[in-house]
């Protein structure tokens, strides 16, 4: 059924219902003008009153119909599109929660549980290393996994002055939080001879604008506040096929491929760069 075909249909339906809803009103004013008219039913008061009542109901339900189909129908097509819509793009990103509780809405330890490929970009991180210090460690000393770390130059001014000035912090202190979860990362793989996993850390020379990580099929994102203070800020998790999700994957190629804005700082399986 082609386009054309489709409006011509909705047409006539609109035009039957209109029909029907002023038939009604049409018959509701004739029967409550035949009972209005006592001299025609003269001896007749059960049939006058049941076309009074008749009529009244009649009239009521046409009006209604009848604005439903001029105004209602409309508008009420308008908000269930809407909303339709809304769903439909949610369900396209790949979005399976949201929460403004960054360390306690989201199940961290389920993910490291089974995470193979770990990818993370942040400023520095350090509450989030602190807490999960013992399953990073872990995913680290697992076969055949790997840790991407994306972090900004310690080394580029105008990386480490707009950083320190969001989070209200000199900048020498600032790039020794980010030395500190270089450190950290690195010494996930200490031993030579270690089995585990593989470690790679680039510095980005850019200040981020939002934090993510990516525990294989699943893709966690939180935004970054512009005040100093401390606020709980909108955290999303997707998952793979969805357009976050994508984003996610996108957005960490750009950076670490070889002519990506990343350098390359630190890779286990060489140990030096």
């Amino acid at each position: 059924m082609n386009i054309n075909h489709v409006k011509l249909f909705k047409e006539r339906i609109i035009l039957r219902a209109l029909v029907i809803s002023l038939t009604l009103v049409f018959a509701a004013f004739a029967l409550l003008y035949v009972s209005a008219r006592k001299d025609w039913l003269e001896g007749y008061e059960v049939w006058r009153i049941v076309m009074q009542q008749l009529g009244g109901s009649l009239f009521i339900i046409g009006t209604v119909a009848l604005l439903w189909e001029i105004f209602g129908r409309r508008a009420f097509l308008d908000e269930i599109l809407a909303k339709a819509q809304i769903s439909k793009e949610i369900a396209f990103s790949g979005i399976i929660k949201i929460t403004n509780s960054f360390h306690h809405g989201i199940d961290w330890k389920s993910y490291f549980r089974t995470v193979k490929e770990l990818d993370i970009f942040f400023a520095y991180g350090r509450t989030w290393r602190s807490t999960y210090a013992q399953e990073l460690r872990e995913v680290a000393s697992r076969e055949h996994t790997q840790i991407r770390v994306v972090l900004p130059d310690p080394e580029d001014k105008h990386t480490v002055f707009e950083l320190a000035k969001r989070f209200n912090c000199a900048p020498e202190k600032l790039k020794d939080l980010i030395k500190e979860a270089e450190t950290q990362f690195k010494s996930l793989c200490s031993s030579k001879d270690s089995k585990g996993g593989q470690v790679k850390i680039w510095f980005l020379p850019m200040a981020p604008s939002f934090t993510f990580y990516r525990f294989d099929h699943v893709g966690i994102l939180a935004l970054y506040s512009h005040r100093q203070e401390r606020v709980r800020i909108p955290t999303f998790v997707c998952e793979s096929g969805g357009t976050l999700y994508d984003y996610i994957c996108e957005e960490l190629d750009a950076m670490i491929r070889p002519d990506g804005l990343a350098k390359l700082i630190y890779d286990s399986s060489q140990k030096v760069i």
